[in-house]
Parts: C-alpha cells; structure tokens; sequence
C-alpha cells in the first residue's frame, strides 16, 4: 500500500505551474490549457493566461485551442470576474471574438455558457467598485457575447 501512495505522489506534482510551464515552452498550448481548466482552480487558469501571449495564440491559424477549451477558458474567467478584473475582461473579449457558435463540438453547450456569461457581466457592471473604464470593458464584452447569442438563434 505504501508504494501504491508514493506512486500517486509522483503521478501529480505538488506544483501544477512547473507541468504547464513545460507544455507552454513545448507549445503544447492545448494541452496546456486543458490541463488548467480541469483543475477548476481559476486562479491556475489566470496564472496560465498571464504567462501566455494569449492574443497572439488566438491569431494562429490553425487555432492551438479547440472550440471547448475556448468556451471552457471564458467560463471559467468569467466565475471570478471580480478579481483582476480589467486582465480577465481583456483575455474574455480575445476569447470570445475565437470562438465558433457553429463549431458542432460545442454548439449545444454556447448559448447557455454565453448566457451564464451575460448574466454575470452585467452583475459586475453595475458594482459599486466597478471603474469607468471597466464598465466600457464589459459594455463592449456584452455587445461580443449578444452577437454571438443572436448568431446562435
């Protein structure tokens, strides 16, 4: 039994940024993000967003990350919009703009992640602590996110 606990002790580092730096040096950009996301761990998410050029991977054609990834990626920013907000605004509006309402891997599965992500744009729209210019941010972000739930119909 002692060996079986060490071997699931060396299957998963302690320090998740040191396996996705790797697969971001080796632009293994997809796996990379999967990775992060199936943490569910937002703040690994964030860290992995800020370590990449995460513009310049969605202007790659083809794109390294598939339709899910992306709509799994702006979910996941959008649960915790409130910290590191103008960032997360940011990489979410990159995100959107890539992603392909018609893409049949996830075309079940935009209309209410896009919903979700509405709803919770407009909330830190009209917080108290929310600045001038993110609400321009955000504004923008909703009129991203409305067009591609009109695209959906």
């Amino acid at each position: 039994i002692k060996g079986a606990i060490f071997l699931k002790q060396a299957e998963a580092p302690l320090d998740p940024t040191k396996e996705l730096s790797r697969l971001i040096s080796e632009r293994k950009f997809e796996e990379a993000f999967t990775g992060a996301l199936h943490r569910s761990d937002v703040s690994i998410v964030s860290w992995l967003c800020s370590l990449v050029d995460l513009q310049g991977i969605l202007s790659l054609v083809p794109l390294p990350l598939s339709q899910g990834v992306l709509l799994a990626l702006l979910q996941q920013l959008a649960c915790d919009i409130s910290k590191e907000t103008p960032r997360k605004l940011a990489w979410m509006t990159d995100v959107a703009v890539a992603i392909n309402p018609g893409d049949p891997m996830i075309a079940l599965h935009v209309r209410p992640i896009f919903e979700q992500v509405y709803q919770i744009l407009g909330h830190q729209r009209n917080q108290p602590t929310t600045s001038a210019a993110e609400a321009s941010s955000i504004r923008l972000l909703m009129h991203v996110v409305n067009s591609v739930l009109l695209s959906c119909k």
